[in-house]
């Protein structure tokens, strides 16, 4: 059973949408997209380490986030959150514009839909994680890369998939950082003339 506070979480997790659609359809200037996301990194970065540190901001992260966060996280590493905006800055500053928007959209979408219904559904583990969650994503990541097509179908459909194995690889790097990068990776390597 998936508990309501990990329902939050995948709504949260949901929010990160706001980033590849603001580049895709708001701000379409990566030097101020990359700006903005700087300065989110920033925020998002100090109260993350600060969380540990300050008595103050602690208690209050405590009240709203804790019954969120996985073990790892309330132990000193970094939330989802601040990983969320670490790998779109890493994408967005080293991908072409599409290439980063789509890999960001499976990240947001593909690895939502893995998580809730590995959790509810999971029957055949993969470390931690399971294939029924896998194909769920894949499945997600397979429909946004059909629905985008700003990339070669063959292209984004590769990147889905590069998407959803980086999610099932027990690589340790958070998802919301290796999901983009991996996916947005092997996107530019096939859209690159050689």
């Amino acid at each position: 059973m998936i508990s309501s506070n990990e329902y939050i979480r995948k709504i949260i997790h949901l929010f990160s949408l706001i980033i590849p659609m603001g580049y895709l359809y708001i701000i379409n200037d990566k030097y101020v997209m990359v700006q903005i996301l700087i300065v989110l990194n920033i925020i998002f970065l100090f109260f993350d380490i600060a969380r540990h540190k300050i008595v103050w901001i602690q208690s209050i992260f405590k009240y709203f986030f804790n019954d969120m966060l996985r073990g790892h996280e309330q132990k000193g590493h970094l939330t989802g959150a601040t990983w969320v905006l670490i790998g779109s800055l890493i994408s967005i500053l080293i991908f072409t514009k599409y290439v980063a928007i789509i890999s960001l959209i499976f990240m947001s979408l593909g690895d939502t839909a893995a998580g809730l219904i590995g959790q509810k559904f999971g029957k055949h583990k993969v470390g931690n994680k399971t294939w029924e969650g896998f194909l769920a994503g894949l499945i997600i990541c397979f429909i946004v890369a059909i629905n985008f097509s700003f990339l070669p179908l063959k292209i984004s459909l590769v990147g889905a998939l590069v998407a959803m194995i980086m999610e099932l690889l027990p690589i340790p790097l958070d998802d919301n950082f290796k999901i983009p990068l991996g996916s947005g990776a092997i996107m530019m390597m096939l859209s690159t003339p050689i």
